[in-house]
């Protein structure tokens, strides 16, 4: 009904769209585009918001900071003409005007094309390494230039540390292929820094000529999502080809690193890895990691600052065997290259295992399934279904005779919702799992209504922050039920909504073909409720016990991202708890000892202070010798950590019995098991949740 509402919203003001287009040719699918998506978060987002010149002021910071972040191309006279519109947002969106996004657009493309000169003239002359000077990299910390001579001055400096950083990082890779070799040729500073600039300058053509080639569609998706924006991070408007992008993303079904991208800050963001993909296999990427630079086998890398993010994933993406290089700002600001070989994405790692546990004594038995998505195959009925496998694993690991279960949901983003419930009912009787509450109605309740209980035995649910969405309902089910115990970093991440990605071009009407493919809108449509009442939007789920995380004192999750939808409660569902109570007060005081004097867990905690201290630090001299005393300070701190998760624990892993017999026959299946088995023997964190099912079993 919805759906026949919004067609027909749209197509009785198509007239007036056909009106606006005659006297704006060259903007019509803009005009379309705008009335579309102004229809869709008017009347079908979870939580609209009044366009008013609240929202207006919202828009115009965001769509400011995407054009401008680090305050490189606008003059402060710029920002004053532009912040004549502060007010004037809310009314041209409403009234479909694109007068201010006209401006803006040919005003950022203007100030763009200018900086030509400015990279072309640092960067074809020495720079003075040895002066002592800084740079301010935290753009909140600066404000716009007040004239050329002081953008000029931005950029010099900008690029200066850029080759500083490249000539320090080469003095390092020399200085320690000099202890292993002695006709290891050395450069001079002088020599290091002319290459640097001589890459750099390439890297910047190429950025200037991609920028030459930004059309108004590539900026206005920009001002769209600015606009969309300012309801949530979530929803947000995807290009046409973006949406085949997306649509491949979730299928499966191409060769090359298996990352979900976006955009931001100019660069690309990881979102998400696709388990079993080359990106999620390496274990040095990490969601919210930025990737800046990519580079085909061993040819010199490319910079992807501002390059159009369907041609930056293009330069990502590449034929199975073959080695794509990828420098990336990790989220402590560190700046790492990592190595890659495309492939086609492993399917089996996508899907849930399992593996036998056991203290030294082999005494205790404990079973662990490791699950890395909520998945189901939604064009096939008959396809893999997550309940479905984990179910078999655990008829599986019970033939073992194992004692306790562990169910790992670590790094899991989510995926499907009716998974997530018919799984949380394999270890609980028929009851509520979840609530869900659209922006009208009552909310709706989830039940599990399978009266059978698959598993009855201690239970231990491990989470991080990565762990999100149906990841975090599980847990939330789990723990509201008193039927296992949480184990994880402080929180889960904290995404507590839904939503549904649409396709536009079957709600424009016919007449308006001409401008289609319009590409897909996600909207976020509905909220997330435990069982209890309240929401995992934000405040994710708390773990029973807490173990310390690298991540802890930085600003991640949910919570850190603009204009997320708020925390709140409803009432709590009726449920029937688990009938036997646990101890935590007392495993959590034997967790908390044993955590105290683990060295890796101290470490851990240590490692989280170097990570947040370095990401606080903004401010970088520019004097080569400052700056490689600084590097090279970071370098010997950084290696103190090294040892963490590298080191065997007590656990001894052990494939099953069932799965055995499959791997003669299967070589791919028996490396994938063989590298589960290598990594988990590694695992504090595990070893750690198998203490707690100790402990579990012994109240």
């Amino acid at each position: 009904m919805k759906k026949k509402i919004l067609i027909l919203t749209v197509a009785t003001i198509a007239t007036g769209l056909l009106v606006s287009a005659f006297h704006q040719p060259n903007l019509k699918k803009e005009i379309v585009l705008n009335e579309t998506v102004y229809q869709f978060l008017s009347q079908q987002h979870y939580q609209p918001i009044q366009v008013d010149d609240e929202f207006s002021q919202r828009v115009f910071n965001i769509y400011l900071e995407r054009l401008d972040l680090n305050k490189r191309y606008f003059l402060q006279k710029d920002i004053d003409r532009l912040s004549q519109y502060r007010l004037e947002v809310d009314d041209h969106w409403k009234n479909r005007s694109l007068e201010f996004f006209t401006l803006s657009s040919d005003l950022i493309q203007t100030r763009l094309l200018e900086t030509k000169a400015y990279f072309t003239e640092f960067l074809t002359a020495p720079f003075n390494l040895k002066i002592n000077e800084s740079f301010e990299t935290d753009p909140e910390k600066s404000t716009f230039p007040k004239n050329q001579s002081e953008l000029r001055e931005a950029w010099r400096k900008a690029l200066k540390l850029q080759v500083v950083a490249r000539v320090a990082s080469s003095l390092q890779v020399q200085e320690e292929a000099a202890k292993k070799s002695d006709t290891v040729k050395i450069k001079s500073v002088d020599q290091l820094e002319a290459e640097a600039r001589k890459a750099l300058l390439e890297n910047y053509n190429d950025w200037y000529k991609r920028v030459k080639d930004m059309d108004q569609t590539d900026r206005w998706s920009i001002y769209v999502n600015s606009v969309i924006s300012a309801y949530d991070p979530h929803s947000m408007y995807m290009p046409p080809r973006d949406k085949e992008r997306f649509d491949m993303n979730m299928a499966g079904k191409y060769e090359g690193i298996g990352a979900t991208l976006r955009q931001k800050d100019g660069y690309l963001m990881v979102v998400d890895m696709f388990p079993g993909s080359p990106s999620w296999r390496s274990k040095k990427m990490e969601v919210n990691d930025l990737i800046m630079k990519v580079a085909q086998g061993d040819e010199d890398p490319v910079d992807i600052l501002d390059m159009k993010q369907e041609n930056a994933v293009e330069l990502i993406k590449g034929p199975k065997g073959t080695k794509v290089r990828l420098t990336i700002r990790k989220r402590d600001g560190s700046i790492n290259e990592v190595i890659l070989i495309r492939d086609v994405v492993v399917m089996e790692e996508s899907y849930a295992s399992s593996v036998i546990l056991t203290n030294p004594s082999g005494k205790t038995r404990v079973g662990y399934i490791y699950l890395p998505q909520f998945y189901q195959d939604f064009q096939d009925r008959r396809g893999r279904r997550c309940s479905d496998d984990v179910a078999r694993e655990i008829s599986k690991l019970e033939l073992e005779g194992i004692d306790g279960l562990i169910v790992d949901l670590r790094n899991n983003g989510g995926g499907s919702l009716p998974e997530a419930v018919k799984m949380a009912g394999l270890f609980f009787p028929k009851g509520p799992v979840v609530q869900i509450k659209a922006r009208e109605g009552r909310p709706l309740v989830l039940d599990d209504v399978d009266p059978r209980t698959q598993y009855e035995g201690p239970l231990v649910v491990m989470t991080n922050f990565s762990s999100a969405s149906a990841s975090e309902i599980f847990a939330a089910a789990i723990q509201d039920y008193g039927r296992g115990v949480i184990v994880g970093s402080p929180s889960t991440w904290g995404k507590g909504t839904v939503q549904r990605v649409n396709n536009l071009d079957e709600y424009v009407p016919d007449r308006l073909n001409d401008v289609k493919p319009l590409g897909a809108l996600s909207l976020t449509i509905q909220k997330f409720y435990r069982v209890n009442g309240t929401t995992t939007q934000l405040k994710g789920v708390t773990p029973d016990i807490v173990l310390p995380d690298p991540y802890q004192l930085m600003k991640i999750g949910e919570k850190e991202e603009k204009h997320a939808l708020s925390w709140d409660e409803i009432s709590a569902a009726r449920f029937t708890p688990w009938n036997i109570t646990i101890p935590k007060d007392k495993i959590q005081s034997a967790s908390e000892k044993r955590v105290s004097t683990h060295p890796q867990f101290q470490l851990i905690k240590q490692n989280a202070n170097r990570i947040k201290k370095e990401s606080d630090h903004t401010s970088f001299s520019l004097h080569i010798d400052h700056y490689l005393k600084t590097l090279k300070n970071q370098t010997t701190e950084a290696k103190k950590y090294e040892k963490v998760m590298k080191e065997p624990t007590t656990l001894k892993i052990s494939n099953l019995k069932a799965d055995l017999a499959n791997m003669k026959e299967d070589t791919a299946r028996k490396e994938i098991a063989d590298r589960m088995v290598e990594d988990l023997s590694k695992d504090i964190y595990l070893e750690e949740a198998f203490f707690v099912m100790e402990d579990l079993l012994k109240k």
